[in-house]
């Protein structure tokens, strides 16, 4: 093929690519599910400082958690109403979910250590794992934006980004992690929700063939 046609396919790839990516993220799921995630955060860490509650296996199934009500979501609603698309390369919400895994073990690999040596891990260690947690979404949720064109996600990535490091300055740790997740957990459930019922109602769920003939 020559330069000038790989030259004029380029743009126009790119832009199918965005308006791929748009389809995809026009529903909110994406917002609602970061949403709760962060604010199942925000529970864990509030419950464990004013209870004293261990909560570490509720921590570990609320991404599954969130992960199926997306799904479900997804194919009982989104679906059926503009079809299904598998994007690749992988999307960034996909890039998100490696991130948050991979930072996810590698503060249960750190927290292991301390364990087995028998030593308790210095009181500053889970606060910035959390913190490179967040600022990693943040970048993802940034990344997002660029891919899709949609302002609300540079949003999202500056509020997370904000509160990480307002968060730095509240003298209480545990009250700072809980502004940090609980504050942009709640503005990406709400953001999330409303898109999602706006993406139901430009694009309602089409009748069957032959409900249509009968009537």
């Amino acid at each position: 093929m020559p330069a000038t046609e790989l030259e004029n396919e380029s743009p126009r790839f790119s832009d199918l690519q965005r308006r791929a990516y748009r389809v995809l993220n026009e529903d909110g799921i994406v917002d609602f599910a970061l949403g709760l995630g962060l604010l199942f955060a925000a529970s864990y860490v509030g419950l464990n400082h004013a209870g004293g509650l261990n909560m570490t296996a509720w921590t570990g199934l609320a991404p599954i958690f969130v992960m199926l009500i997306a799904r479900g979501l997804r194919k009982r609603l989104v679906y059926p109403r503009i079809g299904y698309a598998r994007s690749r390369p992988a999307s960034p919400a996909i890039v998100l979910t490696a991130t948050m895994l991979l930072l996810l073990v590698a503060g249960l690999v750190a927290m292991t250590v301390y364990a087995r040596r028998g030593v308790r891990p210095p009181g500053t260690l889970m606060p910035w794992l959390l913190r490179a947690f967040a600022l990693a979404g943040a970048a993802t949720l940034a990344l997002m934006g660029r891919q899709t064109g949609f302002a609300r996600f540079y949003v999202h990535a500056g509020v997370i980004a904000a509160t990480v490091f307002v968060s730095l300055a509240v003298p209480d740790v545990h009250y700072g992690l809980l502004l940090m997740f609980g504050l942009p957990g709640l503005v990406l459930l709400v953001t999330g929700l409303v898109c999602f019922f706006i993406f139901l109602r430009r694009h309602p769920k089409p009748i069957p063939e032959a409900t249509h003939a009968n009537s």
